[in-house]
């Protein structure tokens, strides 16, 4: 048996930042979707953007080739009573599938929900927290902040195209966050920042998503380097960049 799949319809749409869209997703078939899963993944699923209609519905099941109509995204906020789901895009930085979606989406459209998945984050109870990820992560990582105890201590490096896609997160006062500012998010600036924290690392819960080639090459250097409990990293390639 498959995740659970859902049509839901755009509620709002608002511009958070230059490269964030915030699109809030409604519909019965959210009565029963889980509450506490901000920070897990669902699997959208878009309308064929080839489809000669109107109104441009995605097709729900299993069916050949129905994968290359779905992409992950992060569960930013969900509201239960009012059946609100919150779900952050990045935009006007690269096309495809999903981002030309959320560009064109009005209040009404359809989009399908597969999921949710888990929270990817492996120990929010660990003594130190690191973050890396570029702006696809951002709504991951903001997410997974807000749920840190408040005495939580770390670092977040998170790479954004331009200053004013910096967010005002909520987040505990022991974890610091690092912007990286740069349209490159190939930047070296993630590994100069785990560079800078030490060897010794048993202790911390550690999040890296970002393209393929930052997340081996963190990896390789925490495995070279560095101290660490492999059950308490996650690490996912968010992207590819095609060469």
């Amino acid at each position: 048996m498959g995740p659970t799949m859902r049509m839901t319809r755009v509620l709002s749409v608002n511009d958070i930042s230059p490269h964030m869209r915030r699109i809030i997703l409604t519909g019965d078939s959210l009565t029963d979707f889980p509450e506490n899963k901000e920070s897990a993944h669902v699997k959208a699923i878009f309308p064929d953007p080839n489809a000669n209609a109107n109104i441009k519905k995605p097709k729900l099941g299993l069916y050949l080739g129905f994968k290359k109509y779905m992409r992950s995204y992060t569960i930013r906020a969900f509201d239960k009573k009012s059946l609100a789901l919150t779900i952050d895009f990045a935009v006007n930085d690269h096309r495809g599938l999903a981002s030309n979606w959320a560009l064109e989406a009005k209040p009404g459209d359809y989009l399908g929900i597969a999921g949710p998945g888990e929270a990817k984050h492996s120990d929010l109870n660990a003594n130190n927290h690191l973050f890396f990820g570029d702006i696809t992560a951002l709504p991951a990582i903001a997410a997974t902040l807000e749920k840190l105890p408040k005495t939580a201590m770390g670092h977040a490096y998170i790479q954004v195209p331009d200053k004013r896609d910096k967010q005002s997160l909520i987040s505990p006062a022991g974890v610091e966050v690092h912007w990286l500012v740069t349209a490159n998010k190939l930047t070296e600036d993630f590994l100069i920042g785990l560079k800078s924290i030490g060897n010794d690392l048993d202790d911390s819960a550690i999040f890296i998503a970002a393209e393929t080639s930052i997340v081996k090459q963190l990896k390789v250097h925490l495995n070279q380097n560095c101290r660490y409990n492999k059950s308490k990293l996650y690490a996912s390639a968010y992207w590819n960049q095609k060469r």
